[in-house]
């Protein structure tokens, strides 16, 4: 598995004949998927041969059922078009055909949002002020969505993950929140290959190895480490995405009419 930074998009590479041992592993890399909450998966099918593309396929899409009910859009990407008229009786829209990945991640809108989700994205400048903006944020997300009780954690979370972006990648910098079940995900993307290091702890729980970059050997990953149920890092062709999860009580039912004034695109005032 993964990630297109500049859609959002997490991707499936399928590759080989299709086996039990494989049927296992794309169940796994769909519910690896469905956790981020991702706007789009796409599942690569055009290394496989035309002839054992059906075969390979019905099971897949039939385990990707479930990602369209949470609201997430498949891009299936395969060269056969016999497979239009396949897709075309699948019991939703959310699946779609495309004869190569490029095209489908060119074609997809980046970030597409659906209203009923409690997800917010931010597109960030690499400079200093992208850490206040990105804490104004989750303070205001949290508030809306009545997550007081990690509100300090999580500002803390996005600010140190967004202030390792600005220093240490220089690139634009997507800030996504999410919050479904009892979850809060905080994803900060950039458009830099370079894969942040676990912090080694010291008895205080923090770095000190002068040769590791300074968000990592001072406050930064270790706090997240400390502050966060877990965290990771999505590889991706045009960058990475380190994700980053709280727990949180079950939100309460909120009006829509309460997200309508969250920001969702565009560079800090």
């Amino acid at each position: 598995m993964a990630a297109h930074v500049e859609t959002g998009a997490l991707v499936i590479t399928m590759a080989g004949r299709w086996s039990v041992a494989q049927a296992y592993t794309l169940q796994r890399a769909i519910a690896r998927c469905a956790a981020h909450h991702p706007p789009y998966v796409a599942v690569d099918c055009t290394r496989i041969a035309p002839d054992k593309l059906l075969p390979t396929l019905l099971p897949a899409l039939v385990m990707l059922r479930e990602s369209c009910r949470r609201g997430i859009t498949v891009l299936v990407c395969a060269p056969a078009s016999a497979l239009t008229v396949l897709l075309r009786r699948l019991p939703t829209r959310r699946v779609q055909l495309y004869p190569r990945l490029t095209e489908a991640l060119t074609r997809v809108r980046p970030y597409s949002v659906p209203a009923h989700l409690r997800r917010v994205h931010r597109r960030l400048a690499p400079v200093p002020q992208a850490v206040s903006t990105a804490r104004g944020l989750v303070r205001e997300c949290c508030e809306r969505w009545r997550l007081a009780e990690i509100a300090d954690d999580a500002q803390l979370v996005a600010s140190e993950l967004v202030a390792n972006a600005v220093e240490h990648a220089g690139t634009e910098i997507d800030l996504t929140l999410c919050h479904h079940g009892q979850r809060l995900r905080i994803a900060v993307a950039d458009r830099h290959p370079g894969v942040p290091a676990l912090p080694r702890r010291d008895p205080a729980g923090i770095s000190d190895d002068p040769h590791q970059p300074l968000a990592v050997r001072g406050r930064g990953l270790a706090m997240v480490t400390r502050s966060a149920n877990s965290w990771g890092v999505l590889h991706g062709s045009d960058g990475k995405i380190v994700w980053a999860s709280l727990a949180a009580q079950p939100a309460s039912r909120l009006r829509l009419a309460g997200l309508v004034g969250l920001p969702r695109a565009g560079y800090p005032a």
